[in-house]
């Protein structure tokens, strides 16, 4: 793999690029119950072997652990259940390579080099180093022995799936059929019945909903809730009385003086007329206009108009040509050459880059200079007494849980003393919001966590630099809720109910009545409600006032004329009303049939390709090509349960 690189001077870049690709495709985890079958293989560290090639323990928990890093670090319990999982995926793509290999495929060390770098070209640039690629690669647990043969591995699985799907074949009579699909459209009449217009109508009879609570009491459970002292500490409170000393800023300066150093810079404006993916032939006429707007700029016109005007950049084009300060080698050399030698206030001539025709204007120049003491303390005072005023506040409020844990029934007074917020809240449940921190997962979990009388776990809050713990003061046990206490809540949903079962019913005889010959208007009109009308719309498309076509997908089906509901939506109760079907256009049909057959060709891909991979495994585990270590498997598994 070095070898590779070597000779071709690759950039770093194509090092975390591809290590992203690979972590990426170790995380493709499926999870399909229960393992592959298959004879026993020796070996205490092996799990399985496709033919000579074998999955060892160090193999599953390296995948684990990059899936455990993916998943913001898993419990173990939890990570345990993907085992089966990540062992059947890697068996899997071990499985195409050496399916591919005895078709004969093959991936050589040029496709190898190429693959990686059109992989990891757009992330950062960069020459290759051989002790970075090394340090990259250990960081993800691998060897670069290891990396290049799992990279070779998901090419030989790619190709071999590419080659099966380029077995896909559609018709032409298969691409009218979907084009037809695609392009028929719809037009409805049609009545909503939304249950909001029926809640007038429900029996709201106090009897009739106490009946309905004791009926759905279980509905109606009060969740835990707890009474607790909370204390909070924030950096603010501790910034005004923050001490920092000249000694300290000073050291600091020199600590980090690297950061104040500032290159040589410009600051510079510009206006492009690209010639970049563009016609040659047209290169003439973009040159020209080029040099009409120089000669506009030349006699006096405002630089920041014409480049809103004409400007091809998008980036600096509605800022008048802006690109605020440059160092150098951030822009492409002819670009860097002009900016740098231009004396402020003048204009270039055109500079001509790979993306076309560029006019300067240097605004400010700065030569390369280290800030002094002065010029940054003010940022340096800000800095340090941040820092000063977080270790204040970790002081404060450890000394205050401490002393808090040791006598809870002092918490205000301790707060006090340590400077610190103090609030006492009741009915807290796992949504409570909590003065001056809102919502914590973090704290709610600690609160819940804890006992009566005992202090939570503290929760830093970094970002917003705050800090806090709560004393648990009461605990209120989940509870089947008494008819008093929920008795509004109770109301609200059995009409809610209500009006959705009247709704419903009241659909369902409309759409019989319909169907009988009932006009639309007539039964509408009954009901107090109004016949609407839904434009033309595709299978793709959305009947307007009634939501996705996918939703009424049997209008498709149906002939003008016909009834098609009741539809249960989140807006209501639909009948719909089939007032016109357009057929698709094929005079269009040559012109997209290419994009039809590749639609369907990805459709079937979708459908088929797990199919195919797991015929090429259930292939080679009847042949005896695949192997299990259940042994080995089960350790593995039950390393993480334990």
């Amino acid at each position: 793999m070095f070898d590779l690189f070597r000779s071709r001077e690759r950039s770093v870049r194509l090092l975390l690029g591809a290590l992203l690709v690979l972590v990426a495709a170790s995380m493709l985890v499926y999870l399909i119950p229960g393992g592959l079958g298959g004879p026993n293989v020796s070996g205490q560290n092996v799990v399985a072997a496709v033919g000579s090639d074998k999955i060892t323990a160090v193999d599953v928990q390296r995948a684990i652990q990059r899936v455990s890093r993916g998943q913001n670090n898993l419990p173990r319990a939890i990570l345990a259940m993907y085992v089966p999982s990540i062992v059947n995926e890697m068996i899997e793509s071990k499985a195409m390579a050496y399916r591919a290999k005895e078709m004969g495929l093959t991936v050589s060390n040029q496709e190898l080099a190429d693959a990686i770098e059109a992989d990891v070209a757009p992330v950062t640039g960069g020459k290759f180093d051989m002790q970075i690629y090394q340090q990259l690669l250990a960081q993800q647990g691998l060897t670069p022995a290891d990396y290049e043969s799992q990279r070779r591995e998901s090419m030989l699985a790619a190709r071999l799936q590419n080659l099966q799907s380029q077995s896909l074949i559609v018709s032409d009579q298969d691409a009218r059929a979907e084009y037809q699909r695609k392009n028929l459209k719809v037009a409805l009449e049609y009545v909503n019945f939304d249950p909001k217009e029926f809640a007038a109508k429900v029996n709201k009879d106090p009897a009739t909903v106490k009946t309905y609570f004791d009926k759905n009491r279980a509905a109606f459970r009060t969740p835990e809730k707890r009474s607790v002292e909370l204390i909070v500490g924030t950096t603010a409170e501790f910034l005004q009385t923050a001490q920092v000393s000249d000694q300290q800023l000073q050291q600091q300066y020199q600590d980090s003086i690297d950061s104040y150093r500032t290159p040589e810079r410009v600051k510079v404006r510009h206006i492009l007329i690209k010639t970049q993916g563009k016609p040659k032939d047209e290169a003439p006429k973009m040159k020209a206009k080029a040099e009409d707007i120089l000669k506009q700029l030349q006699q006096g016109a405002n630089f920041a108009d014409l480049a809103k005007k004409d400007s091809e950049d998008p980036g600096s084009a509605e800022k008048g040509g802006e690109l605020g300060w440059i160092v150098r080698g951030q822009t492409v050399p002819n670009f860097e050459k002009a900016a740098f030698s231009l004396p402020p206030g003048q204009l270039s001539g055109l500079i001509e880059t790979e993306y076309g025709y560029h006019i300067l204007q240097v605004e400010d120049k700065q030569a390369a200079h280290t800030q002094s003491f002065d010029e940054v303390k003010s940022q340096l005072v800000a800095d340090a007494k941040k820092q000063a005023a977080n270790a204040d506040l970790t002081k404060a409020i450890d000394a205050a849980r401490a002393e808090i844990a040791r006598n809870p029934a002092q918490a205000e007074v301790v707060a006090n003393k340590y400077h610190l917020k103090f609030f006492k809240v009741d009915s807290v449940t796992t949504s409570t919001a909590l003065p001056e921190v809102n919502t914590q997962p973090e704290l709610t979990n600690s609160i819940f966590a804890a006992s009566k009388g005992s202090v939570t776990q503290l929760t830093n809050m970094d970002a917003q630099g705050k800090a806090a713990f709560a004393v648990v003061t009461n605990i209120t046990a989940a509870h089947n809720a008494d008819y008093a206490e929920v008795q509004a809540e109770v109301l609200q949903r059995y009409t809610t109910a209500e009006s959705q079962r009247l709704a419903g019913e009241a659909a369902k005889a409309a759409a019989d009545r319909a169907r009988k010959g009932e006009s639309l208007e007539t039964i509408a009109k009954i009901e107090g409600l109004t016949v609407k009308t839904a434009a033309p719309f595709t299978i793709d498309g959305a009947a307007e006032g009634i939501g996705s076509a996918s939703e009424i997908s049997a209008a498709f089906k149906a002939n003008v004329g016909d009834v098609v509901g009741p539809i249960a939506l989140q807006a209501g109760q639909f009948i719909c009303r089939v007032s016109q079907k357009i057929p698709a256009d094929m005079s269009q049909f040559a012109k997209n049939k290419d994009a039809i057959v590749q639609g369907l060709i990805q459709q079937r891909q979708a459908t088929q390709q797990p199919l195919f991979r797991d015929s090429v495994v259930n292939d080679l585990k009847r042949r005896g090509k695949i192997k299990m270590n259940q042994a080995t498997l089960q350790k593995i598994i039950a390393s993480y349960q334990g």
